[in-house]
């Protein structure tokens, strides 16, 4: 029988912040509080569950030495972390204890799990009815009653503290869930207080242990506290459990039901490393807890959740991947044409070779192209390419590229494994050290660097990567000096359109911004939410694509092409891109009226039609989830970034700002408060990963 024990600790404390850090006779409290749990006969694994907050490292390094394992997960649901930290160990029974428990009983510890085991009960306490002094506090419950917890509990109280949904539900409370049992000493001591919440708390755990030392039983210090009453009036004026009353009474003020898209959330966590498939996708990028985080339907700027609730996505629109709005009539009948037609064949789809002379005729410098079904993977494809045609290895990169191999080796940029990092956020764990050194970044605009970079690595540079444009317009040296020395030295050059094209033009972005590639690289908007990716380039570079092993069995299928032909004819026919700076426009120009007008600090950027702003203050993602959190009220998906659809019409732009309006000056307010994080319904939202340019 495997019995898990799983502790609470993290350094964010509010009322004493650190408090598991402070030191007694040179040991940190929760160097004594694992100390005392060790001597547990009982308890199979002892795991310390922290947070991923700074400081909390120090924490896994205290239970290190102790030779205890740790995991670090959420910092307000602490149910999650406490479920997600036993998962992988599959126990039998766990054993539930905090570390603001410094003296707790390990003789303790072992009467509840038998009474536990014996019983045969779902969760058996010592603190249902106290009759222990708090801080001897231990609860015991089997793993499926955890599970059924993490998969049911909705109320901030429950997510907040465990095992309140269990308890609540139990039988011993009243409840039908839960067979369950409350372990009582055959004395009241529930008066003392033993627990460490407050600097009051810390002043008499430090006199116990001062004087009788940390070894002794439970008992022993409530009987020097009988002699010494003066001692124990230090913390008497401290209620029992203050933290879950305050939980309680946050609850009677915003009960809000987690949706279902966020139970279906917490469950693919547990089957889906991550989550999702993409990390832009995370509901804890936008509003950790309160995120939809799944659709039931999606059609021009509008979206459903999976309980039926209707928003107008002013965010991300399918990360930029639905320009001409979801479920596009004309561009659905296309793919539904094709499904009909058959979508896969032994034999080839005639609409790729309609495609690429589509893609040539758009970019006359191109005279081939290949195909993939997904951005990330036509980059792999174009750097296969190029480096057959080149016969170098090394590649000079700017912007963002996607996941694989050849990118993330910028990482591995110091021999230790994960120093050096170039964008925080993306792990180069899994990637071959051998790759060290293969990938180099340089930032937009920055000749100097792109120079130098040659001259260090001269004879070496095979392949130029940039992204057409992002934030800033290219400089005319800075494009004329790639171009020169590309060219000169034999390098290929290739341009990454997978996030710009069809957005300022019809087209790749590079036709206007005066840069000629040797390869250009496409995804997203080219096919409206339909898997596709492209390459073009020029004849003398693409055919080394038969001099290498390039295929794929799904790279064929016939929607990806049939939907891409009838996304670009659908842009020439309504000039999408005349509208996606129209609506682009609009919403910054908004964004800076409203901001002057309730006096906030922000700095609006980006390409046009793919816009964003930042809060110019210390706490901005504070200020970006509440953000998105009173938009959310509002019925808008929305973030600090807007991607421009052709389904934004101006009564949609015009809600929107309407409702930016009135968050804006909520923020505002809020602000000249100082409160803006006591507005939160949750925890703040993640801050993802920068880029380079």
């Amino acid at each position: 029988m495997k019995i898990l024990a799983i502790t609470q600790a993290r350094v964010g404390s509010t009322r004493l912040p650190g408090k598991v850090l402070k030191t007694i006779k040179n040991k940190t409290l929760l160097e004594i509080h694992l100390t005392r749990i060790l001597q547990s006969k009982k308890i199979s694994k002892l795991i310390v569950a922290t947070t991923i907050e700074p400081g909390a490292e120090k924490i896994v390094a205290i239970a290190k030495k102790l030779g205890v394992e740790s995991y670090r997960g959420s910092v307000n649901d602490v149910l999650e972390r406490f479920y997600l930290a036993a998962l992988p160990e599959n126990p039998d029974y766990i054993v539930r204890l905090t570390s603001d428990c410094p003296l707790i009983d390990a003789v303790e510890i072992d009467k509840v799990i038998n009474k536990c085991i014996q019983g045969k009960y779902d969760y058996t306490s010592n603190n249902i009815e106290p009759t222990f002094p708090d801080g001897l506090d231990t609860e015991v419950f089997k793993f499926s009653a955890l599970k059924k917890a993490y998969n049911k509990a909705t109320l901030k109280s429950d997510r907040e503290h465990v095992t309140p949904y269990i308890w609540r539900n139990s039988l011993v409370r009243g409840g039908k869930i839960f067979n369950s049992f409350n372990v009582k000493y055959h004395n009241d001591f529930s008066i003392y207080r033993l627990t460490v919440d407050t600097q009051e708390d810390f002043d008499l755990i430090r006199n116990l242990i001062s004087r009788l030392g940390i070894d002794k039983g439970w008992l022993d210090y409530v009987n020097y506290l009988d002699k010494n009453p003066k001692l124990m009036n230090i913390n008497s004026k401290y209620e029992r459990n203050e933290g879950y009353k305050k939980s309680l009474e946050e609850d009677k003020m915003f009960v809000k039901k987690m949706n279902t898209g966020q139970n279906l959330y917490r469950k693919a966590k547990t089957l889906i490393p991550g989550g999702t498939q993409l990390l832009s996708k995370r509901p804890e990028m936008f509003l950790p807890n309160h995120w939809p985080a799944y659709y039931s339907k999606a059609k021009g700027c509008y979206v459903w959740d999976m309980d039926g609730k209707k928003f107008i996505d002013m965010s991300y629109m399918g990360i930029g991947a639905c320009v001409l709005g979801y479920a596009n009539s004309e561009i659905d009948e296309a793919a539904i044409k094709a499904v009909r037609l058959g979508s896969m064949c032994t034999l080839n789809a005639p609409e790729e070779v309609e495609l690429a002379e589509l893609m040539c005729k758009l970019h006359p410098w191109a005279q081939m192209v290949r195909y993939t079904r997904g951005g990330g993977e036509a980059m792999s494809v174009a750097i296969r390419i190029a480096r057959a045609k080149s016969g170098k290895d090394k590649i000079l990169f700017c912007g963002y590229h996607g996941w694989h191999d050849w990118y993330l080796a910028a990482n591995l940029a110091k021999s230790k494994n994960l120093d050096g990092h170039l964008l925080p956020g993306l792990d180069p764990l899994g990637v071959p050290r051998g790759l060290r050194g293969s990938s180099v970044p340089f930032n937009y605009n920055n000749t100097e660097e792109f120079l130098k970079l040659i001259k260090k690595y001269e004879g070496q540079v095979g392949v130029v990567v940039l992204e057409s444009i992002r934030n800033l317009k290219p400089e005319k040296k800075f494009i004329n000096t790639i171009a020169k020395v590309t060219k000169e030295q034999g390098i290929v050059f290739v341009v990454d359109e997978i996030t710009a094209a069809w957005r300022i033009n019809n087209g790749g972005a590079h036709l206007v911004l005066g840069i000629e590639p040797d390869i250009a690289v496409f995804g997203k908007a080219i096919s409206n939410g339909f898997p596709m990716g492209v390459v073009i380039g020029k004849r003398s570079v693409m055919q080394k694509a038969q001099d290498t092993f390039i295929s794929s069995t799904y790279w064929t299928d016939r929607i990806g092409p049939t939907t891409a032909i009838a996304t670009i004819k659908y842009f020439k026919q309504n000039n999408v891109h005349k509208h996606l700076i129209s609506a682009g426009e609009s919403i910054r120009r908004g964004w800076k009226e409203l901001a002057e007008k309730h006096n906030l600090k922000i700095e609006v950027g980006g390409l046009i039609p793919l816009s964003h702003f930042t809060f110019e203050y210390k706490n901005p993602l504070v200020l970006k989830t509440l953000f998105t959190q009173e938009m959310l009220e509002l019925g808008f998906l929305a973030t600090t970034a807007y991607y421009a659809s052709y389904a934004h019409k101006p009564q949609h732009i015009k809600k929107y700002l309407e409702a930016c309006d009135k968050v804006f000056g909520l923020i505002s307010d809020a602000i000249k408060n100082g409160n803006p994080d006591r507005l939160l319904n949750g925890p703040v939202c993640h801050s993802g990963f920068k880029r380079l340019n």
